[in-house]
């Protein structure tokens, strides 16, 4: 059987990969990195847009040069970095077909899914606190509300 990467972002950020922890995501802009691209797995993302994104105040060339540096830092920090993100010329993308589990997706699929009490109390289950707790970006923003919404309205 094929090891799972699990990604956790609700709460503290952690990963594991064939049940063991990963310490090499280490640094707060690595671990942001890796949850923008899982968010948004399902469209490849444009690396102006993510140099942009992650250094506004920073120049073009200079926040296309900090990008380049933190994917090879992501690259070297996953398992079989391969499986699990296409690096081309233009885009960046997290493979959406990779073996992985992102615990926000299942949050949201749980309620989705859910319709009796017990299933909705299941879903709440993945919620172990807001999204990217130690995370400031401006990304990051909108993203936690929603969650947080989502799960208000589950509890009422």
């Amino acid at each position: 059987m094929m090891p799972i990467l699990h990604i956790q972002l609700l709460g503290d950020f952690q990963l594991t990969h064939d049940d063991h922890l990963l310490t090499t995501v280490n640094t707060a802009r690595l671990q942001a990195l890796l949850a923008y691209l899982a968010l948004h797995r399902h469209a490849p993302q444009s690396r102006q847009y993510l140099a942009f994104l992650f250094w506004p105040e920073t120049n073009e060339a200079q926040a296309l040069t900090n990008l380049r540096n933190l994917l090879h830092k992501l690259r070297r920090a996953l398992p079989q970095p391969d499986r699990f993100l296409f690096v081309g010329t233009q885009t960046v993308q997290w493979r959406p077909d990779a073996p992985f589990t992102l615990d926000v997706a299942d949050f949201v699929a749980a309620l989705i899914q859910a319709t009796t009490p017990t299933e909705l109390e299941a879903a709440l289950k993945f919620y172990r606190g807001d999204l990217l707790p130690s995370c400031y970006d401006e990304w990051v923003l909108p993203e936690r509300q929603h969650l947080q919404r989502c799960l208000m309205d589950a509890l009422r």
